[in-house]
């Protein structure tokens, strides 16, 4: 159990920095898009007769082409998010909602 605690913690830093540096975002970024490319293009052109032969195949392939190309968005969407804070932080733009003017209760 330690193991996979320790696993864990280590996937976890990884991937904190991984997500904190904009150069790495944008590396996995390009990196994803190739490989799903590199999919679809397998998918179409090499392993056509083989993945249509059956529904499932077919169905197993898509799935893993819209899996990659979700998680494509999701990570462009947290860069471009991450982006808008990075830029405020340096212009010294404070979160509107930390604002101490704001009645409280």
């Amino acid at each position: 159990m330690s193991d996979r605690a320790g696993l864990v913690q280590m996937s976890l830093a990884i991937a904190a920095v991984t997500l904190a540096d904009r150069k790495k975002r944008r590396k996995f970024i390009s990196g994803l898009l190739l490989l799903i490319v590199g999919v679809f293009a397998l998918g179409n052109w090499p392993l056509e007769a083989w993945i249509g032969r059956s529904l499932w195949r077919m169905l197993f392939w898509w799935g893993g082409c819209s899996f990659l190309c979700l998680l494509l968005v999701l990570f462009a969407a947290f860069d471009a998010l991450a982006v808008i804070g990075e830029e405020r932080r340096k212009m010294g733009i404070k979160n509107p909602l930390d604002d101490e003017d704001l009645p409280s209760e």
